[in-house]
């Protein structure tokens, strides 16, 4: 919301559909007819196609009219389109799952650069597990934070060091100008004070489907939205979360509650129960609960004509 912000920047709604082109992603050479022709149906079939409001017909229409396209080409019409609805001059792409893909993308458009937002771990997978995103257990929505980090430390060992940027999420809260101006910089482009202002074009930008998820969106960022975790997870949650994440959090300077080498031991422990002795422990209930639904849904059922 911040860049989009900018006079000259643009970026549209999650695309997601480049993780499922892998297999042509690195290809130096036009598409075959039936590569083109399999790119366009996972793009426009793809359940986030409609959040771009873009026509499906005419989008096939314009790669038809091409001679010999790359990938890039018929990736980039999507980002072009919308750059032309929006009188802008650059495009990004916001797809939290494409940090899997920068040397792919770097070479698919060169020059690109790459802003990782980085945000306390606890305060990750406590809010997907609010949500249900990755199972009900905390250490499983503490998964894709730990894989994020560990393609962040890759590239920034790789040939695409340079173009890859971190920002923390908290200092990003903590004093916004001071870190949109160094986004600016890496981006090199000029600051512009409207920046700071993104929260007036919310519902403008978030696709309706989404909008429950990012309500938060329509005010400013608080003091109160760093370090969450400390006012919201019970001590074992804090040991779940750092049994799993405690080197990755102190890495990126983030405080841990279970520091000292006294607690390896019970961290180890955690960490296994949680892998190997909790969903064995589960087993039995989650056949309790299948056959519950199946045998009780079966014979409670309201008969036509009462209210339920």
């Amino acid at each position: 919301m911040i860049l989009v912000s900018h006079s000259r920047i643009w970026i549209p709604p999650e695309t997601w559909y480049l993780n499922q082109m892998r297999d042509v992603l690195d290809l130096n050479r036009p598409l075959l007819p039936q590569e083109v022709e399999r790119v366009q149906q996972i793009m426009t079939r793809h359940y986030r196609w409609p959040d771009l409001e873009l026509s499906a017909d005419e989008f096939r229409s314009k790669i038809a009219n091409m001679t010999t396209p790359f990938l890039r080409d018929i990736v980039e019409l999507v980002y072009l389109e919308h750059l032309k609805r929006n009188g802008k001059r650059r495009w990004g792409d916001k797809t939290p799952g494409y940090i899997e893909l920068v040397p792919q993308l770097a070479q698919l458009f060169p020059g690109a650069k790459f802003i990782h937002v980085i945000r306390d771990g606890r305060d990750v997978a406590k809010s997907f597990q609010v949500r249900r995103w990755s199972g009900r257990w905390l250490h499983q929505n503490a998964d894709e934070w730990l894989m994020a980090m560990n393609y962040g430390e890759r590239w920034k060992k790789s040939p695409y060091a340079d173009a890859f940027y971190e920002v923390h999420y908290e200092n990003l809260v903590l004093d916004q100008e001071r870190e949109v101006r160094r986004v600016c910089e890496f981006l090199g482009e000029e600051y512009q004070p409207q920046m700071l202002s993104w929260p007036n074009d919310v519902e403008k930008q978030v696709p309706a489907r989404e909008a429950h998820i990012h309500e938060k969106l329509g005010r400013p960022p608080s003091v109160e939205d760093v370090g969450r975790w400390k006012r919201e997870m019970s001590v074992r949650e804090v040991l779940i979360s750092e049994a799993f994440m405690g080197p990755q959090l102190k890495a990126h300077g983030y405080e841990l509650r279970f520091s000292s080498p006294i607690w390896k031991p019970l961290l180890w422990l955690t960490r296994w129960s949680c892998r190997w002795a909790l969903p064995v422990a589960s087993l039995p209930l989650r056949a309790f609960r299948i056959l519950r639904q199946r045998f009780f849904g079966q014979l409670v059922r309201p008969e036509a004509g009462h209210g339920q």
